[in-house]
């Protein structure tokens, strides 16, 4: 298959990079251990800089798809198994859906400078803030969850204006689709189990060190601009994830 860059195109140029190398990976062009093009060959190839290719292969080495080997280059991972959660819904589109009333507790609401990684996940420039916003969700007046928002301040300054009581009480994902000229398209999560701090386990109502369950999601929208990096840290004796599994001949099947 030919691979091309399109300038001109309204998809950003390391959004079509990033697809050429996946679909040389499905198409069997790169095989488990090839070793990839450098950085430089990759420039020559398709006229693009190498501030482009490096995000691009940074991004896949991260993810899983790529790995380096020192003084050598850059190489295809063997393909993992992943067991992907088949929707992208809310906190209370979930606890309604379990026959549940959500409820939350405003923790904190401040601009902060974001940590390193915070800044990375959101493709922050120097020195730009975040605003962290901390709340504690309930499920039948239960608590069940600790979640951290970190979002861009230049996309969602107005944020600051909103009342608490409407924070309260309206979904966070409706306010915060008030701020963006593109919705929601995607999102990358993560989950691992941990052992809950003494602070996050006296929120949870639950003994210290007991286990939890923590979601790690950058929420993109159309544009593939990341605005959101958040986390959820559940209860795992009151939380549990579904996830539907289907044969390659079934793709079709929702759940």
């Amino acid at each position: 298959m030919l691979h091309v860059i399109q300038k001109h195109s309204a998809v950003p140029i390391h959004v079509q990079l990033r697809k050429i190398i996946l679909d040389m990976v499905v198409e069997g062009d790169l095989k488990p251990g090839d070793r990839l093009y450098s950085e430089a060959e990759w420039c020559r190839k398709f006229n693009i800089s190498r501030m482009t290719v490096r995000k691009v292969i940074d991004d896949l080495a991260r993810e899983g798809f790529l790995y380096r080997v020192a003084g050598k280059g850059t190489y295809v991972a063997q393909p993992k198994i992943v067991e992907k959660l088949a929707y992208l819904v809310t906190f209370t589109e979930d606890m309604l859906g379990r026959g549940m009333r959500p409820s939350c507790r405003l923790l904190e609401r401040t601009i902060i400078n974001p940590q390193p990684k915070v800044a990375e996940y959101l493709n922050l420039h120097k020195d730009e803030k975040v605003i962290r916003v901390k709340r504690l969700l309930f499920a039948d007046e239960e608590p069940i969850c600790l979640q951290e928002a970190f979002l861009p301040w230049r996309l969602f300054r107005g944020f600051l204006k909103v009342s608490e009581e409407e924070i309260l009480h309206r979904d966070m994902c409706d306010i915060l689709n008030t701020f963006i000229a593109h919705p929601v398209s995607w999102a990358r999560q993560t989950l691992e189990a941990v052992a809950l701090q003494d602070e996050e386990a006296d929120f949870l109502r639950v003994p210290r060190r007991a286990p939890g369950l923590l979601c790690e999601r950058i929420t993109y929208d159309e544009a593939e601009t990341p605005i959101e990096y958040i986390t959820f840290l559940y209860r795992s004796d009151r939380y549990k994830f579904m996830v539907g599994l289907i044969t390659p001949n079934h793709r079709n099947r929702s759940f």
